[in-house]
């Protein structure tokens, strides 16, 4: 994905939907913060995925749910 200012996308926008066309995609920077991303219809399905993964692998991180066995065991325990 290619990072453009705010600046540049305004100034070149015509340009830049032809190349999204042709299948890129860009992030809008403002001063450096991504406050944007342009890309196709039918890609920003995957953008989207692609973030909700990257949480849910944060989430997972922060609060492991225990092994297969432990998680099998609590199973068992709640069938009692």
């Amino acid at each position: 994905m290619t990072e453009i200012g705010v600046h540049e996308a305004k100034t070149h926008f015509s340009k830049i939907l032809k190349r999204i066309e042709a299948g890129e995609s860009f992030s809008i920077t403002n001063r450096g913060k991504v406050v944007a991303v342009i890309t196709r219809p039918e890609d920003a399905w995957q953008v989207k995925a692609q973030q909700a993964f990257g949480r849910l692998m944060e989430l997972r991180e922060k609060h492991p749910i225990g092994t297969v066995k432990e998680v099998v065991d609590w199973k068992n325990k709640g069938r009692r």
